[in-house]
């Protein structure tokens, strides 16, 4: 039962991020407008992806370092905390592309959320989910509520609000993972980059799949239809999400199980895959529709919801090509995923909008897992 409630809480915190982003942008459409709120998706968008770049496949890369030296926890957290803030000025990128108040809340944003996202490894390892997302619950509120509090759109207010939500969860996380009662002790050191670098490049292949089409979005229609289809395409990734969801509590065990035992979690993950995926496509399709009112065609619905199944099929296979050290694998096929999205979005978003950029998402998910499930075969073959 305590492994089942492990599973529960875990999968509401890891939904619960997604799902506060997706309401936080709901008010913020409702009471500002699509526009004003397309510029804080823009901004945030930026934010993104200097953080992601500057985690460097971290989280992957200290939880096997954690499992092989439990002894040397904090040291390791450490020094790749510290070594990669090195990366840190390449947020001044900011600079060039804001005026300086947005480009400076928005650096801070940048450091404030990699100190946050350096801890999950250890909320991960020592498997403090209800405290992270009683962190997540608080902060979001304060947003959430701000957004109705406030009587104008302001992106550097929103900006630091942000900043405020992330300083709180910093502090309750730093409470409670007790830093105060480890030694403090660090080696700044090449290796960190060299040993993430697969991770790093594992997660920005992944990355490249999951987000390309929101940034071509950014680019090529405007802020109004931005922040309608970020509403809808977050919706979906939150479906989607949900097969990492379950599994994340067992990731420090699935290097160590046998096959035999891992083809029955496969096979649990499985039979959850097609009522999850079904319940929750009706559901997006009941809130959009009936309370947010995007007045979209019934097939933004289906493409979102075939987009969401293949990842409930695949996700095991992933981990499996991690736990045999085959991330180059991973890679590969990620690359290939990225052309294909990449290629199909630019060919339909100029005459189809949203539903081409939608259509093509899915596409790319289907084939990912025919090229996860043709690998898997050729590897049992060999």
């Amino acid at each position: 039962m305590s492994r089942l409630l492990k599973i529960g809480i875990n999968t509401i915190r890891g939904f619960s991020g997604p799902a506060f982003n997706f309401l936080i942008a709901l008010f913020g459409i409702k009471f500002f407008g699509k526009q004003d709120w397309g510029l804080m998706i823009n901004a945030l968008l930026w934010i993104f992806l200097i953080v992601f770049i500057i985690s460097w496949g971290n989280r992957e890369y200290l939880i096997r370092t954690f499992s092989k030296q439990p002894s040397r926890i904090y040291h390791s957290f450490y020094s790749n905390f510290i070594t990669r803030s090195i990366l840190l000025p390449f947020g001044l990128v900011l600079f060039l592309y804001f005026p300086f108040p947005i480009a400076f809340w928005s650096m801070a944003l940048v450091i404030l959320m990699h100190t946050y996202n350096a801890m999950d490894s250890l909320i991960i390892y020592y498997q403090k989910f209800g405290v992270q997302l009683a962190a997540e619950v608080t902060t979001s509120i304060i947003i959430i509520s701000s957004i109705f509090y406030l009587d104008n759109f302001s992106l550097e207010s929103f900006l630091k609000l942000y900043c405020l939500a992330f300083s709180l969860k910093i502090a309750l996380l730093v409470t409670v993972l007790n830093f105060h009662k480890n030694p403090f002790s660090f080696q700044l050191s090449i290796k960190e980059f060299k040993a993430g670098f697969w991770f790093f490049t594992l997660g920005f292949s992944g990355w490249l799949i999951s987000k390309i089409d929101i940034y071509i979005v950014d680019f090529y229609l405007t802020k109004l239809k931005l922040s309608e289809y970020q509403l809808l395409i977050t919706s979906f990734l939150m479906l989607q999400a949900v097969s990492g969801f379950i599994i994340v509590p067992f990731t420090k065990h699935l290097y160590r199980l046998p096959k035999k035992t891992y083809k029955k979690i496969q096979n649990k993950l499985y039979i959850l895959a097609i009522p999850i995926v079904i319940l929750g496509g009706f559901s997006i399709w009941i809130l959009m529709e009936q309370f947010v009112k995007l007045n979209l065609q019934l097939w933004y619905y289906i493409l979102g919801t075939l987009m969401a199944l293949p990842s409930f099929f695949y996700t095991l296979e992933i981990m499996r090509l991690m736990k045999t050290h085959q991330e180059k694998q991973i890679i590969v096929i990620n690359c290939f995923g990225f052309i294909i999205s990449t290629t199909l979005i630019l060919f339909l978003i100029n005459e189809y909008q949203a539903l081409g950029v939608l259509l093509s998402v899915c596409i790319t998910q289907w084939l990912l897992l025919i090229f996860y499930k043709l690998n898997a075969r050729k590897s049992k073959a060999s």
